[in-house]
């Protein structure tokens, strides 16, 4: 590498230099010349194929969170996985299948016990909220300010048990008694304590505002993301009322909703150029300067998905579409999909059910493109965490490399003894051996190694397996060595 001074985990070399060093998953490789650092780092074999096209400057310093297949996956501004975790890292994880920062050295992930995982950067689970009692949908999960969090619940309704939770439905040719699953928003302490609750089916007349999305039944609401305004109120989008709807904490009422059909409530749209603003959109956001980002799907209606932002007026009831952003390679999405608006004026975009996510800027031109064939991530989260905060969580996960060289030295009684960054892993010197050892032969990961005695006796440690021995047959003549042979999975 080069033709000046290099130094690769700790060992220098005047360059260039040529070195071998078997890594296990996860197991970083730092490479230092004239002051700048480069680091290697094994993929597991099922990490999701992907690639990585950059084609300007991102604004987003620390990279992406995905959610791709089992794993959580952090890239930086180069498309380069700088982070990954599968849920199995730590005792009582879980495999995650939606994943979103809580703050800048924790995530969590919804599990399939219906509950959130709360796991630091190093992989280890802090705690873990809903579940049990609280069963949370898997969609949005955030903390609040005050430290508790909040979370979707889905609500099947005691019906007809229970009359007043019925909801009529005749209009869609459906029962007047029908059992539908609500969506209610709830605060619970991190005990797990529900400490406020509010009911959409009690607040919103389903039957006339679910316009286009009468097959789903019963799912006939379906939010899909939760947002605490900062302001005493909460924002929410709900997929099968193609809408976005504000609510008062304190009094429960929608203070106001942007799309869907037409009620006492909602905002006159200003500039859009379709005649219905959404259909099956996620994530409403609120972005730095205030105003209102969601990613409209544009499901069902032959249009391709859009990252919008509003600014709201509530004097004047009216919602000014003041950015409309699309990807030529995103034609159509029937799910899921994000848009957030960074500070920088940037644009940070998971295409719905598209096997890309981009990062763009105000003109809509992508930055960066990370692309995942056979998949799609829920969303893609901005990165709070620092890159080197990161790089320290995956080292806690899988010890980095931190010295090239080393070697062991073997005494003809199987003592042994390590130097370098040769690992020790048990020896025979405590025992009484039949016959000398008389060589040893290390793993190709240097986690591992044999020794053989001159009858043929052998002995393993560390990750060496053991597959045979002669040492209860008498030889003709004595074992004088020994090779290893390695082949990877």
């Amino acid at each position: 590498m080069g033709t000046n001074s290099v130094t690769i985990s700790g060992a220098s070399f005047p360059g260039p230099a040529n070195v071998q060093a078997p890594l296990h998953v996860g197991q970083e490789l730092r490479i230092t010349e004239q002051g700048s650092s480069y680091y290697i780092r094994c993929l597991p074999k099922d990490f999701p194929d992907y690639s990585s096209t950059r084609t300007g400057r991102p604004q987003q310093a620390n990279g992406y969170l995905l959610t791709l297949g089992p794993y959580s996956v952090i890239f930086d501004t180069d498309g380069v996985p700088v982070w990954w975790d599968t849920g199995v890292s730590a005792p009582g994880a879980t495999q995650p299948s939606y994943a979103t920062f809580i703050n800048p050295t924790t995530i969590a992930w919804s599990q399939k016990t219906s509950a959130f995982q709360l796991v630091g950067l190093n992989g280890t689970v802090k705690g873990t909220v809903g579940g049990g009692p609280v069963p949370l949908d898997s969609h949005d999960f955030e903390l609040l300010p005050n430290g508790n969090y909040l979370g979707i619940e889905e609500d099947p309704r005691d019906c007809p048990a229970v009359p007043s939770q019925c909801v009529d439905l005749s209009s869609w040719g459906l029962s007047a008694q029908s059992k539908i699953i609500d969506d209610d928003i709830v605060e619970l302490t991190p005990s797990n304590h529900v400490v406020w609750r509010w009911s959409a089916a009690d607040h919103i007349n389903v039957a006339a505002e679910n316009a286009n999305w009468h097959y789903t039944f019963p799912d006939v609401i379906h939010m899909n993301s939760i947002l605490y305004d900062g302001h005493g109120g909460i924002i929410f989008s709900a997929r099968h009322l193609d809408a976005v709807y504000r609510i008062d904490m304190a009094t429960g009422t929608v203070t106001w909703k942007l799309g869907g059909t037409a009620t006492a409530e909602s905002l006159s749209v200003v500039g859009d150029q379709y005649a219905q603003l959404f259909s099956g959109q996620h994530d409403a956001l609120i972005a730095a300067d205030g105003s209102l980002t969601v990613h409209d799907d544009g499901t069902g209606l032959n249009r391709p998905p859009r990252a919008l932002r509003f600014t709201i007026d509530t004097a004047t009831k009216t919602a000014t579409e003041v950015e409309h952003i699309t990807d030529h390679r995103a034609r159509t999405a029937f799910c899921c999909g994000s848009a957030q608006k960074l500070a920088g004026g940037n644009w940070v975009v998971s295409w719905g059910s598209n096997e890309f996510m981009t990062e763009l800027n105000p003109q809509g031109i992508p930055q960066i493109t990370i692309s995942y064939p056979g998949l799609f991530s829920y969303r893609a989260v901005a990165v709070p965490a620092s890159i080197a905060s990161l790089r320290l969580g995956m080292d806690a996960m899988a010890a980095p490399l931190r010295t090239i060289g080393g070697y062991w030295l073997v005494a003809s009684d199987g003592g042994l003894f390590s130097y370098g960054d040769a690992g020790y892993y048990g020896s025979t010197g405590n025992q009484t051996l039949n016959k000398p050892v008389v060589g040893m032969a290390a793993t190709p990961d240097g986690r591992g190694y044999w020794l053989v005695a001159s009858d043929g006796g052998l002995f393993s440690y560390g990750d060496a397996g053991y597959y045979g021995s002669t040492g209860n047959q008498t030889l003709n003549k004595p074992v004088v060595g020994m090779a290893s042979k390695w082949s990877y999975g």
